[in-house]
């Protein structure tokens, strides 16, 4: 039966009433991401947005001189952007695939027609809106407050919780570049964890969690206070 259909893995497309979920169903394209893909450019016109399973997409704040730093992260829990049906049809920021996986993708014209008609799926969408403001929100102060070690820490925790194993691949370069640091930095973080065993390094760089418990003492409270807020939505 229709109400039955199996859902995806992503946490909004999970929390849809079966009526409203089974509105958008059909129009969800399964899509690959790939790590360092480009999702969405600055000011250029958003025609999809993604869902992720297990993918993590961030959002990118990208100066005159090319310098960038993270100021969001959409895992499973969320959608990559869901301003575009409500007089926000670009953003002013970059958005890049951190590690890559799995989404469903949807149409701009569906996600249009669905704010409008499909009222649960309106409502959610709100809820999580409000949620990512709060995390991006934070981030700012995060990144400005606290220690590398902290946000690294609270990074690479954020990025456990959102894909399907306790392991993912990342580069020293790649994590700085999302970080806002040096290379050299990062390295020293990762290598201090490594050493700490709170984290391991395999070929390739995949990097495992070793220790949950230990990163979670470094880690600042912005770990918290974000994953709470996303908690909350569809209660």
């Amino acid at each position: 039966m229709p109400s039955q259909m199996a859902r995806p893995a992503n946490k909004l497309l999970r929390l849809l009433k079966p009526a409203a979920y089974e509105r958008i169903a059909s129009k969800l394209k399964p899509t690959i991401l790939h790590a360092k893909q480009i999702l969405y450019k600055p000011n250029q016109a958003i025609h999809t947005v993604y869902f992720p399973e297990n993918a993590v997409i961030c959002q990118m704040t990208v100066m005159g001189n090319g310098d960038t730093l993270e100021t969001a992260t959409v895992g499973m829990e969320g959608a990559s952007w869901i301003s575009a049906s409500i007089g926000a049809p670009s953003m002013p920021c970059e958005t890049v695939v951190a590690i890559g996986g799995d989404a469903l993708a949807l149409d701009i014209a569906d996600l249009d027609r669905e704010m409008k008609e499909n009222e649960h799926f309106r409502d959610l969408l709100t809820q999580y809106s409000h949620a990512l403001l709060i995390h991006s929100m934070r981030m700012t102060g995060c990144t400005g407050l606290h220690t590398l070690e902290q946000r690294c820490a609270r990074w690479i925790l954020e990025t456990l919780d959102r894909v399907s194993a306790e392991r993912f691949s990342i580069t020293h370069e790649f994590l700085a570049m999302l970080l806002g640091v040096s290379r050299p930095s990062v390295s020293i973080v990762i290598e201090e964890f490594v050493r700490q065993r709170m984290l391991r390094v395999e070929p390739g760089r995949v990097l495992t969690a070793g220790n949950r418990d230990g990163l979670l003492k470094i880690s600042c409270d912005c770990y918290g206070v974000i994953k709470e807020n996303y908690e909350q939505v569809g209660r």
